[in-house]
């Protein structure tokens, strides 16, 4: 009940610091206004920290007592979308809005700072604190850790949490082992042989490799990996061709493959190479192929959801604490953080909905919104996990 107490003390700072930062988003890399802000705050509490990873932020709370390191992260950067203009606290950025929650993620952990760093001679351990940038555009969460933002001391355990509006406040999601895919971006580039339209024979069409390329990856899931490990690619876009009447000489096309083990990953992009190639020669042609590598699948740690699940259980009640059935194949670049720490990490979702309100629109939506009421229950259930952790 300590921190239950603490939290609602502060509920009402956290609203007006997250009205703040959602009135005044940012989109990944550009996030200097919001990277002030945070300063000023953990600057005003008297909370060590440095930059890092540009516009990222590290805080550190040195625990007056022993116990481990722990770390806890919140990314801090918008989307470009127009928010609907009818809230109060709608953003003053045109085509720029928090439309993923971070405001609030940002918010949450700015409260267990406050909470920490006002504890901090009976704090038990470190307290890292993770203001990360990007984590929408070109992963974040991996810049920092190459800076060292697992180091010295060495983090021990990663907590990081994501708000989600399918379901109502006072409710909590969790999920061992895999919880988001990894999103790797594949370009293709089909190369022929430019000709007049009147007499194909002359060239070799690009268009037409490319058609049976896409056509044959269409079926590389199903007949490839396993109905029981899930796997998606999607070819997003597709440019070639320079008049009606020429024989197109290039088509380039690009798409994404998700998928949810490292094994998986690996074969997904060398048969899709393979794929690609082998289509295209049988069409006279030949392609250029690239998977470029993006955020790793997000896989928790047993053990520490073990710990989170059992702690939400006693504060929420069981009734309160779901377990989510299946990964999602959308991205999360946590999984940067949970590998640089020693004993790994896990990542949880918050109910921020309100039904009977009709707060339920959906993420990356310009309607989204949040019951601010899950920023109080957020800062408690953060820093009750803490604990646990940090005297693990």
């Amino acid at each position: 009940m300590e921190f239950h107490e603490k939290a609602q003390a502060i509920r009402d700072e956290m609203i007006a610091i997250r009205r703040e930062l959602h009135q005044h988003p940012e989109l990944g890399t550009f996030e200097h206004e919001t990277h002030a802000r945070i300063c000023a705050l953990l600057d005003k509490w008297g909370i060590e920290h440095r930059d890092i990873a540009d516009t990222g932020i590290l805080g550190i709370i040195r625990g007056g007592k022993p116990g481990n390191v722990v770390g806890i992260r919140a990314d801090i950067d918008a989307l470009p979308l127009q928010e609907d203009k009818s809230r109060s606290y709608c953003s003053q950025n045109d085509g720029v809005m928090h439309a993923c929650g971070h405001d609030v993620h940002t918010t949450i952990l700015l409260g267990v700072a406050k909470l920490c760093k006002e504890m901090q001679a009976d704090l038990p351990g470190t307290v890292k604190l993770w203001f990360q940038p990007a984590e929408e555009t070109i992963g974040g969460g991996e810049r920092m850790v190459q800076q060292g933002a697992c180091e010295d001391p060495k983090v021990d355990y990663a907590i990081g949490l994501h708000v989600q509006p399918y379901m109502d406040v006072g409710n909590v999601e969790m999920r061992y082992g895999q919880l988001n895919a990894s999103c790797d971006t594949v370009t293709i580039t089909v190369h022929g042989k430019a000709g007049h339209g009147a007499y194909p024979e002359r060239g070799v069409d690009a268009i037409v490799a490319a058609a049976g390329i896409i056509s044959g990856l269409q079926t590389f899931v199903s007949r490839n990996i396993s109905p029981l490990n899930n796997a998606v690619l999607t070819i997003g876009t597709i440019h070639g061709g320079a008049k009606s009447n020429i024989v197109a000489d290039e088509v380039t096309m690009t798409g994404t493959l998700r998928t949810l083990d490292p094994e998986t990953r690996v074969f997904a992009r060398d048969r899709i190479i393979a794929l690609s190639k082998g289509i295209a020669e049988g069409y006279g042609c030949t392609a250029d192929v690239n998977v470029e590598w993006g955020y790793a699948a997000l896989i928790n740690t047993d053990a520490v959801v073990d710990v989170m699940k059992a702690k939400a259980e006693e504060l929420l009640g069981r009734e309160h604490v779901l377990m989510k059935k299946y990964p999602s194949l959308g991205g999360e670049d946590f999984q940067y953080f949970i590998d640089a720490s020693t004993h790994g990490g896990a990542f949880y979702h918050l109910g921020c909905g309100n039904s009977e309100k009709g707060i339920t629109a959906a993420l990356h939506n310009q309607q989204f919104d949040v019951d601010e009421r899950c920023i109080p229950l957020g800062i408690e259930l953060q820093m009750n996990f803490l604990m646990e952790l940090l005297q693990k």
